[in-house]
């Protein structure tokens, strides 16, 4: 492997505008393809096969089909801020609304509150039901402003209208902004680490040409895998961060060797040698622990981990190309001799080894300092409550999150978790009795009457409840285990439930229990992978430690912000919301990813140094101003 990175230093050396050029013909015959072949996402990643709850489900769409459009469904949630829903006026404004959205050729039909029974008791909240001849992903954007258009009507007239349901209304862009500042605070840690904004601008724009490579293969692919839009988030987060550490490792590897009177040819080689091959062995270890993915048997998480190997083979690429090419071309400024004096003064802060002879000094208390921050972070991790986001966690800006506001004043907290039970009989007094003993089960809100299908699956009749708790409750989730545990005793016959929070729920259980196997799997591979390394038991053994730690602290952090609610106006966060079930997974991934990146090239640099020098001081200060 030395000798192949040698030789493309030396190449890329005497052809670095070529090995750009070759770079970006890539990226736009990638780009061509991925235009030819389109995009195809799929809006069923996430489904869980073999779990009841997509049994029951399939079931539902076989025996009841005729209970549901195929078209896309939106409810407009009406509130009357004086008087009720059943005011002369407001039924006046409801009625011009119904007018004015039937005037839209995508609309199929629109029902009242009224023609629904769903008013509340004091007639002051209700909501229609506008339902489309096409489905969600087939609505254009025409129609759905149209829509929002048409709530002004009821709004002028003194009712507060809001909409939810299957369509993209309010747009999430929490995310986007995210990664914009992330990247703007990686342009400035470095600029100041090598005192110049040019500088500072290479390795993002490296991991951003690796991840425009990765994105792109993706969209290719999609016409044959089930991506989801939520696999190319993933991509987008893993491909930047180890994009940027990977160029910053060969940038900062070549200027060390140009400190020590080496050629820029010869200093560009020896860092090839020494942090590219760092880079090939790091990057092969994250992705053979994005793969690992796959070994939980949920498909889901196994293209998502593809998605995500993907990316940091795009941002290898990079890292190995155009990094050595940009270095060539920038001449003094990427060796450091020409600076910018006002980052430069910054950058002295770590000439002197100042952080490594503190940490050197007073080890022993930092050590424990350390181990007992992370252990106290970590304890919240043990009531974490997995779950996927609802309307409750948007922002009370959007129109979604004040309908479900408004809904769980008029109906309940669970008035978006409703389940869907299946009663195994064709005996309708069996189906009623079953309907009773649910109505005076802990937790039920509301039952409605039975419902007999169509047979093609056997006798089933359908029951609709609805939960006094929203679906990511604990009290939520132990109702559909107590239903479940009614089935087939106490002479009730065979129940199933299902509905999306059912689904949501054994998603959320099957993750859970996945979760320790996929940990005792990373943890064992990066173990025996440091063993092979650097040939030592302790090194491997203090690794493995600090990353579980670091593990259960992230993971206990999540806990108390996200889950408990903490610091959540200071972040940006609606409110406490349950973990997102495939997080922890993630964060596995992604963690070890970035452990064994920094473990491998401070270590690896320590060892050079000693093998030099024979002197651990020395080692351990050369290998901390890596950082």
């Amino acid at each position: 492997m030395g000798k192949l990175l040698h030789k493309l230093s030396y190449w890329i050396f005497r052809h670095a505008k070529l090995t750009i050029v070759l770079v970006m013909l890539l990226l736009g015959a990638l780009g061509g393809i991925a235009g030819l072949t389109g995009v195809h996402f799929s809006s069923t990643g996430l489904d869980m096969k073999g779990t009841e709850s997509q049994t029951a489900l399939n079931i539902v769409e076989k025996d009841f089909a005729g209970l549901a459009s195929k078209g896309a469904s939106e409810k407009v949630v009406f509130k009357a801020t004086s008087g009720s829903l059943t005011d002369e006026t407001a039924q006046q404004a409801m009625a011009d609304f119904v007018k004015e959205e039937m005037a839209d050729d995508a609309v199929e039909m629109v029902i009242l509150p009224e023609q629904q029974q769903n008013l509340t008791k004091n007639n002051a909240i209700g909501y229609a039901t506008v339902t489309f001849k096409k489905a969600k992903e087939d609505v254009k954007q025409s129609s759905i402003n149209h829509l929002v258009k048409a709530t002004k009507i009821p709004k002028d007239a003194g009712i507060e209208t809001e909409l939810t349901g299957d369509l993209t209304i309010s747009e999430m862009d929490t995310g986007e902004k995210s990664e914009i500042y992330g990247l703007l605070a990686a342009i400035i840690i470095l600029a100041i680490t090598f005192a110049s904004v040019i500088m500072a601008g290479m390795p993002i724009l490296s991991a951003l040409i690796g991840l425009g490579i990765s994105v792109l293969g993706v969209v290719i692919l999609s016409n044959w895998i089930e991506f989801t839009t939520s696999d190319l988030s993933l991509s987008g987060m893993i491909g930047l961060a180890v994009g940027i550490d990977y160029a910053l490792f060969i940038i900062s590897r070549y200027r060390q060797e140009i400190k020590k009177g080496h050629s820029r040819e010869e200093a560009l080689a020896k860092s090839m040698t020494t942090a590219g091959k760092a880079v090939i062995f790091a990057g092969t270890t994250v992705i053979v622990a994005l793969l690992a993915m796959s070994t939980l048997g949920i498909s889901f998480l196994s293209v998502m981990g593809f998605a995500g190997a993907l990316s940091v083979l795009g941002a290898m690429l990079t890292a190995l190309t155009i990094i050595p090419a940009v270095i060539v071309l920038l001449g003094k400024i990427a060796t450091g001799e020409k600076q910018n004096r006002v980052l430069a003064r910054f950058g002295r802060l770590k000439r002197d080894y100042g952080w490594g002879k503190f940490v050197s000094k007073f080890k022993v208390l930092l050590s424990g300092m350390v181990l007992l921050g992370l252990i106290i972070v970590a304890l919240p991790a043990r009531n974490m409550n997995l779950g996927l986001p609802t309307d409750a966690n948007k922002s009370t800006k959007t129109t979604e999150r004040r309908a479900y506001d408004i809904m769980t004043e008029g109906y309940g907290a669970g008035h978006a978790a409703t389940l869907v039970v299946l009663v195994k009989t064709g005996d309708s007094e069996t189906a009623q009795d079953v309907a009773t003993e649910l109505q005076n089960t802990a937790n039920v809100e509301r039952v409605t009457p039975p419902m007999i299908g169509n047979g093609k699956s056997g006798q089933y009749y359908m029951i609709t409840l609805t939960p006094k708790t929203d679906g990511n409750a604990v009290a939520t989730k132990n109702l559909v285990k107590a239903i479940r545990a009614k089935s087939n005793k106490n002479g009730n016959p065979t129940l199933l439930v299902t509905g999306s929070t059912a689904i949501n729920i054994d998603m959320s259980d099957a993750l859970l229990a996945a979760l320790p196997k996929f940990a005792l799997i990373i943890v064992a591979f990066a173990f025996v992978l440091l063993l092979l390394i650097f040939r030592s038991l302790l090194i491997p053994f203090v690794a493995v430690s600090g990353f579980v730690l670091s593990l259960l602290a992230t993971l206990g952090a999540l806990v108390f912000i996200v889950q408990e609610g903490h610091f959540d106006d200071l972040i940006g966060l609606a409110g406490p919301s349950a973990i997102l079930n495939f997080l922890p997974v993630l964060v596995i991934g992604i963690m070890f990813g970035l452990a064994m990146d920094y473990e491998v090239f401070l270590i690896s640099r320590m060892k050079e140094v000693y093998d030099e020098t024979g002197d651990t001081q020395k080692a351990l200060l050369e290998g901390m101003n890596e950082r």
